[in-house]
């Protein structure tokens, strides 16, 4: 009988750590970042390819929203700047996929 019971808590005991989760398993996962802070990026981006003014490096965004166009899921992500003369040009749309991939951007929302 002690026998049986030496050979199953040797057992039991090369078991657990087999079964068991290692700690910070759910802490290695990458983190989302929040789609406003990437689009901002890419706002940068295209303010140093002089595709926009500078002044839009600055705007922060005023607005997400998450749309399906076309059976693709998309955000749209509203800048505002009061920095540029023109009003057409003072809002700045930026579509961005569900993964954070930079789609456009336009001052008109397509």
């Amino acid at each position: 009988m002690r026998m049986v019971v030496l050979a199953l808590a040797a057992i039991g005991s090369f078991a657990t750590p087999a079964l068991a989760h290692p700690d910070g398993h759910e802490a290695s996962r990458p983190q989302r970042r929040p789609i406003a802070e990437v689009a901002q990026e890419s706002v940068v981006k295209l303010v140093t390819q002089a595709k926009l003014p500078a002044s839009w490096a600055k705007a922060k965004a005023v607005k997400s929203e998450y749309r399906s166009k076309n059976n693709v899921g998309q955000w749209v992500v509203t800048f505002r700047n009061d920095a540029v003369r023109n009003r057409a040009k003072r809002t700045l749309y930026v579509i961005m996929l569900s993964d954070g991939s930079f789609v456009s951007a336009n001052y008109k929302l397509t």
